[in-house]
């Protein structure tokens, strides 16, 4: 029978800072076809989606297959609206190695990685302003990743849910003092205050509207991972330099995709993120927009930094 890790196993083993390279070694991986990373996105009813994303990596002695799911009817129960698992094969034989049951912890740590790693490569590198939009699970560790990588004096919280925004500032406040914290009701004005905005939201129709943005923010977009949704205004996109994880699915989902579809931009006109590392500073005057829509070998890599302690536990 093959090992089985439960979310309890798999979470003294991560850290969004030690996960940030494995980001960078994802993207690498997809700018440079080293990777094989195919996603395929279910929606069993309205209020649900699951996500099937599988990824090889060059040299890499595992590979991996995520099944991983959301579900409004949860989160209108005051439940984690995100479940999953991870299963772990052998690179040579394909054979299982073990299940990761966790619950979508992973995922979340891996992405919050990958904000990082934009905001480090995108963002000014004096930027001391930030607002994150949305007040869920993966929203909340994107404002802990921007900690590891700008200056960040004040930061804005806005989210529909009035409660979970005083909440997510409360938390967050306790963990960064030194931080001026708040949370905004007023969108645009929060907006207008912020050099970085980070969108962590299932928002279907655009949050956040073109003539919000000023010239030299950066923007990145989490929630741009199926063909249903689009946190930001595809218009932004037209006079921005835009990012993007991996080409293939960016014409397939959020913004990119319907920019395109709308003759606002060109596929030609986005640049992966990969193509990023490794090169010289870029000019802060234009505004930059990264969306991202979630790769596989961002799960592999993660997984891979601490498989041989997990599996060694047991």
């Amino acid at each position: 029978m093959i090992p089985f890790f439960g979310p309890e196993d798999i979470r003294p083993y991560l850290d969004i800072e030690s996960l940030i390279p494995t980001a960078e070694a994802a993207f690498r991986a997809i700018s440079d076809s080293t990777a094989q990373a195919p996603v395929y996105v279910l929606h069993p009813n309205d209020l649900a989606d699951i996500h099937v994303k599988a990824a090889t990596l060059t040299d890499c002695p595992i590979l991996t297959v995520k099944m991983a799911g959301w579900s409004q009817v949860l989160a209108d129960r005051g439940a984690p609206a995100s479940s999953g698992l991870i299963a772990v094969f052998d690179s040579e034989t394909c054979k299982p190695l073990a299940i990761l049951q966790d619950d979508h912890l992973i995922s979340d740590y891996r992405t919050a990685a990958a904000g990082a790693l934009v905001v480090k490569l995108l963002a000014p590198e004096d930027a001391t302003s930030a607002l994150i939009v949305g007040t869920g699970a993966q929203a909340r560790l994107q404002a802990e990743a921007l900690m590891f990588v700008r200056p960040i004096k004040y930061l804005s919280i806005w989210g529909r849910s009035a409660a979970k925004v005083t909440a997510m500032v409360r938390d967050l406040q306790l963990a960064f003092p030194a931080v001026d914290i708040r949370g905004m009701d007023n969108l645009p004005a929060a907006i207008n205050r912020a050099q970085i905005i980070l969108t962590a939201t299932g928002a279907k129709e655009p949050v956040i509207r073109a003539e919000w943005i000023k010239r030299g923010q950066h923007i990145t977009s989490v929630g741009s991972d199926d063909t249903t949704k689009c946190e930001i205004d595809p218009a932004i996109l037209k006079d921005a330099d835009v990012y993007v994880d991996a080409i293939e699915s960016a014409v397939e989902y959020g913004a990119p995709s319907r920019a395109i579809g709308k003759g606002l931009i060109k596929k030609a006109d986005l640049t992966e993120i990969g193509l990023l590392i490794g090169s010289l500073a870029k000019s802060h005057a234009n505004t930059t927009v990264a969306c991202l829509s979630g790769l596989g070998v961002q799960d592999l890599t993660a997984v891979n930094r601490f498989w041989d302690k997990l599996i060694r536990s047991r």
